[in-house]
């Protein structure tokens, strides 16, 4: 008998946060929070932003420095309203370069609050409220449709996120649906893949130390030892093919030999033909001279022709050469071509 496979709740997990929830959460609740993450209470005021559209424009620095002192020693009575930021580029795409991206937060309501704990050194107590963006099912294809938000994210986030939307409306082909063909069922396969695979691995996928591509097979296997024994022995072979490979020499050490090297040996100069000796002389002809001979320079040996035959051979050729999100690029262009 086959062994039962794992619930999208047990593959996408749950967050720490969700650990310590007081009322129980239905199942779509655990993932959506793996995902979202339950709103903490109190954040450090350098991960919230400052509304752009706050139409208060001047602050009374006094009255904020005594503000600050008043929450450090009594504490903090009201928390600040905040939208997490991906909420609020939703809401507001227009405002993208005007929230940093290691914001995670736009203070909604008291500013005054947000400065005075910044001024003061002090964590501030915050309520979340991104219902203005709609949904949090909203927010996830917003998250993975969009592709200034997608950049942001690893390819685990990515993972829970499509399963959340895919427990939500049902199948991949409803989510390929709701997100407009901004991503397709290959790439969605690719994804839930992912979360088969032991946390160890998960996190080194996150961490990008290994590659999608290893990755997902390794998924496809039944077992976490299989998986675990396959990611192993791809990245010591790509290790060992990377070994091999001789170091291009850069910077200093590249000046170095270039300054050690001999001089290039210079071109022969062609001498220019004898005017024509008028009618009626002779002329003697002269001794002819060979022209010097440069050193002749061996070039460098080349790599061997890709053989385009070879699945192997052009997947490690594009992922020696291109970046991951170049990477990612190539693979859609091929999955929705096929």
């Amino acid at each position: 008998m086959s062994a039962r496979r794992p619930s999208a709740a047990e593959r996408a997990g749950t967050s720490a946060a969700f650990g310590s929830a007081r009322a129980p959460r239905s199942t779509r609740g655990q993932i959506i929070d793996s995902v979202v993450g339950t709103p903490p209470a109190s954040v450090s005021p350098d991960l919230v932003a400052e509304n752009p559209q706050n139409p208060r424009e001047e602050y009374d620095e006094v009255y904020i420095t005594s503000l600050g002192q008043n929450m450090r020693e009594v504490g903090q009575i009201q928390p600040a309203t905040v939208m997490t930021r991906l909420a609020f580029l939703v809401s507001h795409p227009e405002h993208k370069e005007s929230i940093p991206s290691d914001r995670e937060y736009v203070a909604l309501d008291g500013h005054c609050r947000l400065r005075a704990a910044r001024q003061a050194g002090i964590d501030l107590r915050i309520t979340v409220d991104d219902s203005p963006a709609g949904t949090r099912e909203d927010l996830l294809a917003a998250a993975l449709s969009a592709n200034h938000f997608r950049k942001d994210l690893t390819p685990i986030e990515e993972a829970k996120a499509i399963e959340a939307l895919v427990e939500f409306h049902g199948s991949a082909a409803a989510v390929v649906s709701v997100l407009g063909g901004a991503i397709n069922d290959s790439w969605i396969s690719t994804r839930r893949a992912l979360l088969n695979l032991p946390d160890e691995i998960q996190q080194k996928v996150a961490d990008k130390k290994v590659p999608i591509a290893i990755a997902r097979k390794a998924g496809s296997l039944p077992t976490p030892e299989e998986q675990t024994a396959y990611v192993d022995t791809e990245m010591a072979a790509r290790a060992a093919a990377q070994a091999e490979k001789p170091k291009p020499v850069r910077g200093r050490a590249a000046a170095a030999a270039k300054r050690q090297a001999p001089p290039a040996a210079a071109e022969p100069v062609k001498e220019k033909p004898p005017a024509a000796a008028p009618a009626g002389t002779t002329t003697t002809p002269a001794s002819s001279v060979p022209e010097p001979r440069g050193e002749t320079l061996t070039a460098p040996d080349s790599e061997p022709p890709l053989d385009w035959t070879d699945p192997d051979s052009i997947a490690a050729a594009i992922l020696e050469r291109c970046s991951s999100a170049v990477v990612e690029g190539i693979a859609q262009k091929l999955l929705s071509s096929l």
